[in-house]
């Protein structure tokens, strides 16, 4: 099983979404035309209470919006940073029963040295035999 884990980002004080949040959401759309998982798992929580939505209650409305079957995505609204969002995500995806996990973030958030997700990711998956990818683009 694929499994997608999407990262949020913060959004505006009037509840709209970023510029950055919008950029990944394209790519998410990209990923789930190519990759066709399984689920995904939309990640990140009320980062900016002034926006009176979770990220993760953001994407799951947009991609649903997009055609994405509402039965595919998982909220995971409790993360507010990035080392959180593979603390509470890989727990899920196991319990789905995932083979893979692909990690949908911008690549500004993917070049961080000290906090990549990926290696957040690899962190919470040691030990298991779960594979992990990235999905980013510029």
């Amino acid at each position: 099983m694929l499994v997608a884990v999407v990262l949020g980002n913060r959004m505006n004080d009037d509840g709209s979404p970023s510029q950055l949040m919008l950029k990944r959401m394209e790519l998410t759309m990209e990923m789930y035309n190519q990759m066709h998982p399984d689920k995904i798992i939309v990640s990140g929580g009320l980062a900016n209470k002034k926006a009176g939505i979770t990220e993760a209650s953001f994407m799951r409305n947009y991609l649903v919006s997009q055609g994405i079957p509402m039965d595919v995505i998982v909220e995971e609204d409790n993360s507010m940073t990035t080392q959180q969002n593979a603390i509470f995500s890989v727990p899920m995806a196991k319990d789905m029963g995932a083979k893979s996990i692909v990690v949908v973030t911008s690549a500004e958030h993917m070049s961080r040295a000290f906090l990549n997700p990926l290696k957040l990711f690899q962190k919470q998956l040691k030990g298991s035999n779960i594979r992990l990818y990235g999905f980013c683009a510029n």
